[in-house]
């Protein structure tokens, strides 16, 4: 299955305090990963995240004690209490794939 949505949205209900030691300043709370274009992967959650949220310019993660993997794990793990993050990202696709917006073929015909 490809994965082709314009939006993913990691709504992490997280205790700030119970991982702020383990992230850097600046991405707590919910993110959103847009533009994901592939299979729903970790691989491809870390590489957007990196990329949309923890290098973005202006974030306060320029100079990290923890990598972005670190950070993610960190979300991930806490907001879906799996064992791992590879796990934790495995309940987020599912949840992404099982709430998508699917238009039948049908129906995209009759838009135009």
């Amino acid at each position: 299955m490809r994965l082709s949505v314009a939006a993913v949205f990691l709504t992490l209900h997280l205790n700030p305090d119970s991982v702020r030691a383990q992230t850097c300043d600046g991405v707590d709370g919910p993110f959103t990963l847009s533009d994901l274009q592939g299979k729903c992967t970790y691989a491809k959650l870390l590489e957007e995240y990196t990329r949309q949220v923890f290098d973005e310019a202006g974030s306060t993660c320029a100079s990290p004690t923890v990598t972005a993997k670190e950070d993610l794990d960190a979300k991930l793990t806490a907001a879906t209490g799996a064992d791992d993050a590879e796990a934790a990202a495995v309940v987020v696709c599912k949840a992404m794939y099982d709430t998508a917006t699917v238009t039948p073929f049908t129906d995209a015909a009759d838009k135009g």
